[in-house]
C-alpha cells in the first residue's frame, strides 16, 4: 500500500499512461560485433555532451538486461539506435530490443538511428520499417552509415545526426 508521496505516483502514471517521457534527454543503445559501432555510439555521446546535452545514457543491448533497456526507453525522450548488420538483417540483440519496444506499445520518441555494414549495410533500413509500425516515432535524420569503420563522409553524418539530436530536444519536440 502506497502511503506518501501519492502525487509522485500518480504523476509516474499520467505519464506512462500517455507514453510520454520523464526526461527530455538521450540514450543510446547501441551493439557492436567488433567494436567499430560502439565507437561510433561513443563518437556521438561525446559530442552531444559537447553539445550541452545532459544525462546522456549509453547501453551495450548485448550485455544489458532488456527490463533496463525498456525502462530507458519509456524514460526518454530521444532514443538513438545503433546496430551492425548481420546476415542481411538487424543484429539480434537489437532485433529483440526493437521487437520488445513494439510489444510494450512504446511510442512518442523521437529515433536516430546508426547502421554499420562493410558492403552491404542493411540494419537502418530495416530498423526504420519496425519503428514506422509503432505509435509517433519521429525519425530524425539523417541515417548514419558506416562501412566497418567510421571514416570522413560517415563522421560528417554522424556530426549532423548529432546536430538534428540537439536542435530537436531545443526546440522541445520529443516526436
Amino acid at each position: 500500500v502506497w502511503r506518501n508521496d501519492l502525487n509522485y505516483l500518480i504523476g509516474k502514471y499520467d505519464l506512462w499512461s500517455r507514453y510520454e517521457p520523464e526526461d527530455k534527454t538521450v540514450a543510446i543503445f547501441y551493439a557492436s560485433m567488433y567494436g567499430e559501432t560502439e565507437n561510433a555510439a561513443n563518437i556521438l555521446a561525446a559530442r552531444l555532451a559537447d553539445s550541452g546535452v545532459k544525462n546522456i545514457a549509453m547501453y551495450d543491448v548485448s550485455v544489458t538486461h532488456v527490463s533496463t533497456l525498456i525502462a530507458e526507453a519509456f524514460r526518454c525522450s530521444h532514443l538513438v539506435l545503433t546496430a551492425p548488420t548481420y546476415n542481411s538483417g538487424i543484429y539480434p540483440a537489437m532485433l529483440n530490443f526493437l521487437h520488445d519496444m513494439k510489444a510494450l506499445n512504446l511510442q512518442n520518441r523521437t529515433v536516430a538511428l546508426i547502421e554499420n555494414g562493410s558492403w552491404a549495410p542493411a540494419s537502418g533500413r530495416q530498423m526504420r520499417t519496425l519503428l514506422e509500425e509503432m505509435k509517433q516515432m519521429k525519425i530524425l535524420e539523417p541515417v548514419v552509415t558506416i562501412k566497418s569503420s567510421l571514416k570522413e563522409d560517415s563522421l560528417d553524418s554522424l556530426l549532423q545526426l548529432k546536430e538534428s539530436l540537439a536542435a530537436s530536444l531545443r526546440d522541445g519536440h520529443s516526436f
